[in-house]
């Protein structure tokens, strides 16, 4: 398996590699053309940003998704020992009961421990855990309900972690609705792989707003594509703690959660270095509620962006435990360059056309929207065969997804990482 990995690693960064020498010959003209109009400083910065860079990170990551695909999923042969799944709440009235539900009626054939933490909810949320204990329990599926006063998701997932007694557990955020396999499919995974923690396939769930039917595209093509790539080295650099499987020691060897923006991240990182490997699991699937509004999407991702800066401080790339955690943790801090690049020289070049100078942008941009959509759309077609998807298709989500997203994520990302440099503090909710 080692071997495999090293053989796939090198044939996808060597065409990343020849892909990036290519563009920067085909980008030759293109910067010549513009000494003289803008500084040769900001040339180099915007042209690498927004054009070399992107591509090779695409390049490799699409090239080395695509070996693994060819090579086939992970068999998955059935476990059925006992299993704690861990859900943390706070103010989550609307849908903590459903998620619990959704937990109970899973195809798993052990018992399954749903252990659900308050973290000092003001809101029904409590009631709704008492209804789930009484309306829910069967003989293979027990509620326990704990009050975690300390306010953290950190500090109430440690208090549930404390009350785990099965080798293995689950994490799922209140808002995230099982599939009915999704249990069965994870906890194999972790089990037959040996890993420390499995990252599950989050997906979407009940996308109303535009907002949220912009999301579809973004996790089922972005996100999704990165975990399979890091994964299938055995260094995802998330496993969310809105849906993943963890080995119960060696997440109490690195100490649990810490108080942090993006506790999941920190942890992930953590089990990395510690020499646990990361996996995804693409049939494991879970249905979360997006933001619904503009407002609360900006947050979520000023929270994502500043989560990435939490595991950095962590662990540093050097620090990591294999080459492949810290070669894809030094990757993860490159999307910093992108993100800028993207605001100050993609954008800027957008305004700059509008007012009928295309030095960065201009028509011949144009041409390249018919393979974006070409690539996303089978992008999107084999996420859905893969999990199993039941995804309803929104074409204007789809259309407004590959034209105003990025400008959304990177604009919001950047405010994360100026609030993560200027040691900002936040709570959780």
């Amino acid at each position: 398996m080692r071997k495999q990995e090293a053989r796939r690693f090198i044939v996808s960064a060597g065409a990343g590699l020849i892909w990036l020498l290519v563009s920067a010959a085909v980008a030759r003209p293109w910067v010549s053309g513009l000494v003289g109009r803008l500084p040769e400083m900001y040339i180099l910065f915007a042209v690498a940003g927004i054009a070399l860079l992107p591509g090779y990170l695409t390049g490799v990551m699409f090239v080395s998704n695509w070996l693994d695909a060819c090579a086939g999923l992970w068999p998955l042969p059935d476990y059925d020992g006992p299993v704690t799944v861990l859900i943390c709440a706070r103010n989550e009235q609307k849908s903590v009961y459903e998620t619990v539900k959704r937990v109970v009626r899973q195809d798993y054939a052990g018992p399954i421990r749903i252990l659900c933490v308050d973290n000092g909810s003001t809101d029904g949320t409590r009631a709704e855990l008492r209804r789930a204990r009484e309306e829910l329990k069967t003989d293979q599926r027990s509620v326990f309900i704990t009050i975690c006063e300390r306010p953290g998701k950190a500090n109430a997932l440690n208090q549930g972690l404390r009350l785990v007694n099965t080798r293995y557990f689950i994490t799922v955020d209140a808002d995230t609705f099982l599939k009915e396999d999704a249990v069965r499919l994870i906890l194999s995974r972790i089990v037959t792989s040996g890993a420390g923690c499995v990252a599950g396939n989050l997906l979407v769930g009940r996308a109303r707003t535009l907002v949220q039917k912009m999301q579809i595209y973004d996790y089922l093509l972005s996100i999704a594509a990165v975990k399979r790539f890091q994964g299938s080295y055995g260094s995802a650099l998330v496993a969310q703690g809105a849906f993943s499987a963890y080995d119960t020691e060696a997440v109490r060897a690195v100490g649990g959660w810490r108080q942090e923006m993006g506790e999941d991240i920190v942890l992930t990182y953590r089990l990395l270095e510690r020499g646990c490997r990361s996996l995804y699991e693409p049939r494991a699937v879970g249905y979360t509620l997006a933001p619904e509004t503009l407002v609360g999407l900006c947050r979520q991702r000023t929270r994502w962006a500043r989560g990435m800066f939490d595991g950095l401080r962590a662990v540093a790339p050097w620090r990591q435990n294999s080459f492949y955690g810290g070669y894809f943790e030094t990757l993860n801090e490159s999307i910093v360059y992108v993100d800028l690049a993207y605001v100050f020289g993609f954008l800027a070049g957008v305004l700059l056309c509008l007012f009928g100078y295309e030095y960065l942008v201009g028509r011949m941009t144009l041409l390249t929207f018919p393979p974006i959509v070409v690539s996303a759309w089978s992008t999107y077609l084999y996420q859905k065969r893969v999990g199993a998807v039941q995804e309803k298709h929104s074409p204007l989500g789809f259309l407004c997804f590959l034209t105003v997203f990025q400008a959304i994520q990177s604009i919001c990302s950047l405010k994360g990482y100026w609030q993560a440099l200027a040691g900002r503090r936040t709570v959780w909710k």
